[in-house]
């Protein structure tokens, strides 16, 4: 009969090392929230250095308020995602010279914006990669050592991009009219928008543009209203 020492030998298991536990879920909850903490505060340090001749730009936590006559026409805002703890951003443009001329009709369709904005968009699922270098238009939540990259990011795709579009829904710009062909359904009524953008300023329509507008489906949606509008805007 084998001893109980070659028995032991032969059938036992290999130790296993003791599993480590779990950090508190407390730990990781507060590491995300100071971690969502400081990179605001790094994004507000960038939104605060932010300017455009004929606006006030005001910046504030995840927002950058823009105001005309010291009245708040527009803002942009930073939505952070509760699930995936990315951000979006947001905009929407809700006073201004184009607002308060296209305000004093009402077109025979329904508004393609749920509010009562002119303007508004989210970069949520967009592809053009203007604000996030990926397909679903959002950007991650940095960890501490990339969020002063990140911010910077976020302040020069602002001031290349998205301020000025939003300045040129205010106050009409030569990139007004461009922007309206881009992202018609982003209009609460396109043809209204161009119409009145190019009564403020007769100069920023180009020789040809008018005809594109025209052309384009989402802009004009009833084509009796919308084309007599737009021929009296040439």
């Amino acid at each position: 009969m084998p001893s109980s020492k070659r028995y032991a030998h032969a059938g036992a298991l290999e130790p296993q090392p003791a599993l480590q536990p779990s950090p508190p879920l407390w730990i990781s909850v507060s590491a995300s929230k100071e971690n969502r903490a400081f990179f605001e505060s790094e994004l507000l340090k960038e939104l605060k250095t932010l300017t455009f001749d004929g606006l006030t730009l005001r910046a504030s936590k995840s927002a950058l308020k823009f105001c005309w006559n010291k009245e708040l026409v527009a803002e942009l805002d930073f939505q952070h995602l509760a699930k995936s703890g990315a951000y979006v951003l947001l905009g929407r443009v809700f006073g201004g010279p184009i607002f308060e001329c296209a305000a004093s009709i009402t077109p025979p369709y329904r508004s393609n914006l749920a509010s009562n904005a002119c303007f508004s968009f989210t970069t949520s699922g967009r592809q053009d990669k203007k604000f996030s270098q990926n397909v679903y238009g959002s950007i991650d939540m940095p960890k501490p050592d990339a969020a002063p990259a990140v911010s910077k990011h976020i302040r020069q795709a602002l001031e290349a991009y998205y301020v000025p579009m939003i300045a040129g829904c205010i106050i009409p710009s030569d990139r007004t009219v461009d922007d309206v062909l881009y992202a018609p359904t982003d209009y609460a009524y396109p043809a209204v928008f161009v119409h009145y953008a190019i009564a403020c300023n007769p100069a920023i329509l180009r020789p040809g543009q008018l005809e594109l507008v025209k052309a384009k489906k989402h802009i004009v949606k009833n084509k009796a209203f919308d084309l007599a509008l737009l021929s009296r805007a040439g």
